[in-house]
């Protein structure tokens, strides 16, 4: 869009351009407005629906809640947005970091597996380690089905 509106600056045609984009951003205004108005009948119709079943006062209070919680979660997005750019490029850091992680274990998985059909004794630790939780597990669930819970 900018570099259209150089295009046109260097054309000449950029009074034309301008223009045509005022319309639109009143055009876009006038749909956001009766999205609005259609949001607000919606809500009202829904109201009139839940308080024919339950009532007026406890639709009331219901919507009451219910904006309330919606006013929270906002108060809760608000406070995240507003946290310091460090705090958020750190978080942002460490999301990447654990995603190169990730596909440098799986870009070195087959060398393992390779490594691992040469030497069959560095498959016993993992095996081990699955047979003692298991065992472990099985040891617990007796104890605690027998009452007896050490």
């Amino acid at each position: 869009m900018v570099w259209q509106l150089v295009a046109k600056l260097v054309t000449g045609e950029a009074g034309v351009y301008i223009a045509r984009l005022r319309k639109l951003v009143i055009l876009y205004i006038v749909m956001a407005v009766f999205a609005l108005l259609m949001v607000t009948y919606l809500i009202s119709a829904l109201y009139i629906w839940v308080a024919s079943i339950y009532g007026p006062l406890a639709t009331s209070l219901f919507f009451a809640g219910g904006f309330l919680v919606l006013i929270i979660l906002t108060w809760i997005a608000t406070i995240i947005v507003r946290r310091p750019a460090r705090k958020r490029a750190d978080d942002r850091l460490q999301r990447d970091i654990a995603s190169i992680a990730g596909v440098a274990a799986l870009s070195n998985a087959p060398l393992l597996f390779q490594s691992a059909r040469r030497n069959k004794k560095l498959l016993f630790v993992p095996v081990a380690g699955a047979v003692g939780w298991a065992v472990w597990r099985a040891v617990s669930a007796f104890q605690t089905r027998d009452g007896r819970d050490i």
